[in-house]
């Protein structure tokens, strides 16, 4: 596979004497699949399943068809098997799982390899990651820098003065749906008993209680060939959004969190990608990990910083050992609107907040002062308006409705606990009937 353009080209622009990749999406309702798109657009034919038929990167030139699926969350085994036979009745070079459908993958990933190129680490390996308490384990066992925490599993083991405020984590969550930030006493009693009712305290389950980190918040992004590490960029955040994710980022180069990010991919033999997020301390230039995820995460900010890391993943997919990657280039920034108009609303702003931020967006001042935006790039990809347009309206109209559109989005991709169980659950053969149809 010829390496990708790093500069954009429109979603009709084809590129002359390469063969198009056939590339399936695991779902396209998360900012990382709508990312993904503007980074191998140009050379591959891209499908995408998803339960939601508005799924945004159905707005997209990039995709060539979007199949309806059932949800991975409610419906684990449904999925599975549907996304089986469709392997077989369509034939693709690569599935490329964008989000936390990984963790269905991961542990069927040996019956999916004999079906499509795909790049997965072992399914031990990312429990260690993904799983915040085992994270936690891990980076002590590497000697890896983290904020103090403690490991609790019942409401007893919460009866101790603690050090306010703090972080309380679950061991699995995403987009900040099961991080919870414990200001006093108060907050702390509401919170576990919360997880108490919910069956979260029971003696077996275990969560993180973790210290703040000192720093700016930043994430590491990589992929790696059989734990060697190929591909790595970092960005800081210049705005957090709905869940602390980043809004608005800066591309940047740590190079110790290079080597600490190398070191944890040797370790686990990571096959895949990862990314790591953290906080960096300019004034000692220390970085202080604070949780992980088995997956490529949001990648336009590395991709116009010279780091196409999707095309690497595809290269590693297809079975290919390539030559690691230069390192991006420094201080270029990156926002995206439409999650900044939503975190906006979702955090209690009005219209007039609202019209305020797409003014300052108009302008190009301030957070949007000498930057691109990462989802809505209709120099490349006109569709890309769409969404943008039509939340908007919705939010202008009544910003209230911002919490439900999140709740929806990441209801769509997310993975909560009890997706854990009914995962873990499925039979380890459930895929081996289908053999006979694997690729040659």
């Amino acid at each position: 596979m010829a390496p990708l353009v790093t500069s954009e080209q429109p979603a009709n622009r084809q590129v002359p004497n390469q063969r198009r990749l056939r590339v399936l999406l695991t779902e396209g309702a998360s900012l990382s699949a709508r990312q993904v798109l503007y980074a191998i657009g140009l050379t591959c034919d891209i499908d995408v399943l998803d339960p939601d038929p508005l799924c945004q990167c159905r707005f997209s030139g990039y995709v060539r068809r979007w199949i309806r699926s059932p949800s991975f969350v409610s419906q684990p085994q449904e999925f599975l098997e549907f996304l089986s036979r469709h392997l077989v009745d369509s034939r693709y070079d690569v599935l490329l799982p964008t989000h936390d459908q990984v963790y269905l993958l991961s542990r069927f990933g040996k019956s999916l390899a004999a079906r499509v190129g795909l790049a997965l680490p072992d399914f031990a390996a990312l429990e260690k990651l993904q799983d915040k308490v085992r994270f936690n384990r891990l980076l002590d066992e590497l000697g890896l820098p983290q904020p103090q925490a403690t490991i609790v599993r019942n409401r007893t083991e919460f009866d101790r003065p603690w050090q306010y405020p703090f972080y309380l984590k679950l061991a699995h969550s995403t987009a900040g749906a099961g991080v919870f930030y414990i200001v006093d006493r108060a907050s702390l009693d509401h919170r576990v008993g919360e997880l108490e009712r919910g069956g979260l305290l029971n003696g077996q389950s275990e969560t993180l209680v973790q210290q703040p980190a000192v720093g700016v918040q930043a994430t590491v992004q990589a992929v790696f060939d059989h734990g060697r590490l190929i591909g790595v960029h970092s960005f800081e955040s210049r705005r957090l959004g709905v869940g602390g994710m980043s809004s608005a980022r800066v591309s940047a180069d740590h190079p110790l969190v290079r080597e600490h990010v190398a070191q944890l991919g040797q370790h686990l033999a990571w096959h895949g990608a990862m990314f790591l997020d953290y906080f960096f301390d300019h004034h000692t230039n220390l970085p202080q990990y604070i949780e992980a995820n088995p997956r490529i995460g949001e990648t336009v900010n590395a991709l116009l910083s010279g780091v196409n890391l999707p095309e690497m993943l595809l290269r590693v997919s297809r079975g290919e050992s390539p030559e690691r990657a230069p390192i991006g280039r420094p201080g270029v920034r990156t926002q995206s609107f439409l999650m900044i108009l939503l975190s906006t609303a979702f955090g209690g702003g009005g219209r007039c907040d609202l019209l305020r931020e797409l003014y300052e967006f108009r302008l190009g001042r301030g957070i949007y002062e000498n930057s691109q935006d990462e989802l809505t790039r209709p120099g490349v990809d006109p569709y890309s308006r769409l969404p943008l347009i039509w939340i908007a309206v919705q939010l202008l109209v009544w910003p209230a409705i911002a919490r439900r559109i999140v709740a929806k989005t990441v209801k769509n991709y997310s993975m909560p606990e009890s997706a854990i169980d009914s995962i873990q659950a499925l039979p380890l053969d459930l895929l081996d009937g289908g053999c006979e149809d694997s690729l040659s």
